[in-house]
């Protein structure tokens, strides 16, 4: 691989409610990911690493935003970006 094809790695902050910090244990947490990377691909990441989440909360009860708007399914995330979780 030549070296301008190496990904960078970007932080991402993630912010859960108080309902999802019972899942969780923090309000928020900083994810390194790879540059490139999509908000789909990100959240099933988060699903993955708190299961619980999609266990307590089925579709329709769990909300987010990306950067205080609501993400499109093919947004990439920068570095900065920050991921807000909410619960109905």
């Amino acid at each position: 691989m030549k070296p301008n094809n190496i990904l960078k790695s970007i932080k991402v902050k993630i912010c859960y409610n108080k309902d999802l910090k019972m899942i969780t244990h923090r309000d928020f947490e900083d994810a390194v990911v790879s540059e490139g990377l999509d908000f789909v691909n990100f959240l099933n990441f988060i699903f993955t690493s708190y299961p619980d989440i999609i266990n307590k909360f089925p579709p329709g009860t769990l909300g987010f935003t990306l950067n205080g708007k609501v993400p499109k399914v093919d947004d990439v995330l920068k570095d900065g970006d920050i991921l807000e979780f909410t619960t109905a």
